[in-house]
């Protein structure tokens, strides 16, 4: 996310932790400072919104299966959907919640909930919004930006997931299907290229002939990132594949 001057003059003067920060945990509604909130298990909380319901609604929303976690995770539209596949790519996460929290300001007033809490299996947190970048306002931007800040105060990180180019949402929507660890039986990691590239055509080849698929499992190593393509532009089998520093 870049910042721009109108976006740094919409919170000018505010404090970013100027704020009560309100909650659903184990079913009950609580509230906490910044000051206080860097204990609070946002991983276990309720949605604290409901996704708007319309006539002639446009976005897409349903529960997406984390496999990294085993949760269904709610999500209200495709872009939402990404950030989660792209998050279950990396198999950091310990815990998902979304819409985890109300964010109040004071002064000036104003109120957000971002759209995900991330707890990693190393006990760091992640703030996530997702906004594709066409669509984010002035006042979503200064929401945003004071966000960031609360949680660099907190200690933790903040996404503004706004960017999904080319390809990149297809290729993980087909991708999905071979997260499945078993498109790796009879695969050899340490038998891979250490370095360099080839063609997806070329590694199909080299896996050889594995239980299952051999292309199933080159397309389960690009999944689990073992092996790296560029997911913006269509997969084919003349896709260029990257191991080890090179990717």
């Amino acid at each position: 996310m870049t910042l721009t001057t109108n976006w740094l003059q919409a919170i000018d003067g505010t404090n970013a932790l100027a704020a009560t920060i309100r909650y659903s945990l184990h079913g009950f509604a609580r509230e906490a400072t910044p000051s206080d909130a860097g204990s609070v298990a946002f991983e276990e909380t309720a949605p604290v919104r409901k996704f708007p319901d319309y006539p002639h609604k446009r976005n897409v929303e349903g529960r997406f299966w984390l496999a990294s976690t085993g949760q269904h995770v709610p999500f209200e539209s495709f872009w939402e959907r990404a950030f989660l596949m792209s998050l279950d790519r990396t198999r950091s996460a310990e815990a998902v919640s979304s819409q985890p929290m109300w964010i109040h300001w004071r002064n000036p007033k104003r109120r957000h909930a971002p759209d995900y809490f991330v707890r990693r299996k190393d006990g760091t947190a992640l703030l996530v919004d997702v906004r594709e970048r066409s669509e984010i306002e002035p006042e979503d931007a200064a929401k945003f930006e004071l966000t960031r800040r609360m949680a660099a105060a907190l200690g933790w990180d903040y996404l503004v997931f706004d960017d999904l180019p080319g390809a990149t949402q297809q290729n993980l929507r087909f991708l999905l299907r071979y997260r499945d660890p078993q498109w790796l039986d009879g695969v050899v990691l340490r038998d891979l290229p250490d370095s360099g590239e080839i063609r997806l055509v070329d590694l199909v080849a080299l896996l050889g002939d594995p239980p299952n698929s051999a292309l199933g499992a080159a397309y389960a190593l690009i999944w689990s990132d073992v092996a790296r393509c560029d997911l913006s532009r269509p997969l084919s089998m003349s896709a260029v594949i990257r191991f080890g520093a090179d990717r």
